[in-house]
């Protein structure tokens, strides 16, 4: 019975979710019908716990089951006002190009069968993992007792145990708080309820990854790629545990992939893509720590080399600017200021200025990194693929638009060795969990590079025989 709150939970967040990205793409709509959807769900989640935090914070709210209902109600009322007076301006279809699938062969649609019958098993193996509770580290102290202090105590609370050191204040509130939300719908608290939420953020995951490479190549290509991404360990690990690198890692993808797509895509749907993937980068800032400190400054330098580079005209480029500048500021000064009043570190397990206070060499960590990525099977042949392709198809991988998303890629890896080898965080390297969780983030971008890169490679060689 408490299963059935999880939809009627979930219906502000994807709802709003869904009005927001709507009301971005204005007359040029870019996304599928059911990407819209999905999409909506991860970013609404992040939207509606977000203002659930700053109605909180300025006192004018709290985290009882009337005020977060309230506020929902107040944000789909303004999103679904602006859109019943825009109506008309919205009425356009998606037109999307889709690369045309090739025939299915019959031992296609036995393999596809299979594969997807496997994938479900481990879905279901998945789900019945969170039914549990949670039972190490991040998974207990940073998201599921913090959401259960906000849903007993209906306020914000920084110190779980005070000065015992359990948990990490400074982290963004967005997942204890829909847990909370949930909680009240519920009536109490309920292990398997609260963490369905996980299963859905992968899903979404491989959903978003199939509904971008169908904008690049055939159905099955598409479903490949699909299934490269659910064939990683560590990645379906993440996606049956409490953590919340997984839901990190698709609003990385939802920023990037989209910024991606504006390079490439028509003058007439170019600004939609952008405001998207502004949209997504200012919500990115509420998901984790390492939001703030890696994935913004590569999207920056990024989004720069856009408005150089890109050939959009001088109103594109002010549209551009304003959208990036105002949707990270929206929730990033906020965000800050909240941290500085209530003295929070900037950092993830520990703060910036902790870690850069001892600075030396500690033997290990490239070892470490190298077991982890490709020897212990965490990946599965993913970075092996990944890297071969990148060195072998380097001129589509590094001198077309498949930059933005190997740039940002490899700016993310080579910008975290630097903190592992030579500060504190190296014990995060050498006992195989912080790097691991990490490279958690990115996967979703490996996996689109990688299909793209081997479906050109074996096109190519198809031809020539």
């Amino acid at each position: 019975m408490s299963f059935l709150w999880l939809p009627i939970g979930l219906l502000p967040s994807i709802l709003s979710g869904w009005l927001l990205l709507r009301l971005v793409e204005g007359k040029s709509p870019v996304l599928f019908r059911w990407e819209r959807w999905i999409a909506g769900f991860v970013l609404g989640c992040v939207l509606t716990t977000y203002l659930i935090f700053l109605t909180e914070v300025i006192g004018i709210g709290s985290f009882s089951f009337l005020s977060m209902l309230l506020t929902q109600l107040v944000l789909f009322g303004v999103l679904g006002g602006l859109y019943w007076k825009n109506r008309s301006k919205l009425t356009a279809n998606c037109q999307l190009p889709t690369a045309n699938s090739s025939p299915w062969k019959p031992w296609q649609k036995i393999v596809t069968g299979i594969l997807g019958v496997w994938i479900l098993l481990k879905l279901i193996s998945g789900f019945i993992l969170l039914m549990g509770p949670a039972y190490y580290d991040d998974t207990i102290s940073n998201w599921n007792i913090r959401a259960k202090a906000f849903y007993h105590h209906q306020e914000l609370i920084l110190e779980l145990e005070p000065n015992s050191g359990t948990g990490i204040s400074s982290y963004p509130q967005a997942i204890p708080i829909q847990k909370a939300w949930l909680a009240h719908l519920n009536g109490g608290w309920h292990e398997g309820l609260v963490n369905s939420l996980h299963i859905l953020w992968y899903l979404a995951g491989l959903s978003l990854v199939f509904f971008a490479l169908r904008r690049l190549m055939d159905l099955q290509w598409s479903l490949m790629g699909t299934y490269i991404l659910a064939s990683i360990p560590l990645y379906l690990m993440h996606g049956s545990s409490v953590y919340g690198d997984c839901f990190l890692s698709v609003i990385v993808f939802l920023t990037l992939s989209w910024l991606f797509f504006a390079t490439r895509s028509k003058e007439s749907n170019r600004m939609s893509y952008i405001k998207l993937s502004a949209i997504a980068a200012g919500l990115l800032v509420y998901t984790k720590s390492e939001a703030m400190l890696l994935h913004l400054p590569p999207l920056a330098v990024l989004v720069i080399g856009l408005l150089i580079l890109g050939g959009l005209t001088a109103s594109q480029k002010r549209s551009t600017i304003a959208w990036y500048c105002i949707s990270v500021c929206a929730v990033l000064i906020p965000w800050t200021l909240f941290k500085l009043v209530n003295n929070l570190g900037f950092g993830n397990a520990k703060d910036v200025s902790g870690i850069t206070s001892d600075i030396e060499w500690h033997a290990g960590v490239l070892r470490a990194i190298g077991l982890n990525t490709f020897l212990e099977g965490n990946w599965a042949l993913l970075p092996a693929l990944f890297f071969g392709l990148l060195i072998f198809k380097w001129k589509s991988a590094f001198r077309t638009h498949l930059i933005i998303l190997t740039g940002f890629t490899l700016m993310v890896i080579l910008g975290q060795l630097p903190i592992y080898m030579f500060t504190g965080l190296h014990v995060e390297a050498l006992n195989q969990t912080g790097y691991a969780r990490g490279i958690i983030h990115l996967i979703p971008v490996v996996v689109v590079i990688t299909t793209i890169l081997l479906k050109d490679i074996l096109e190519k060689n198809k031809a020539r025989d």
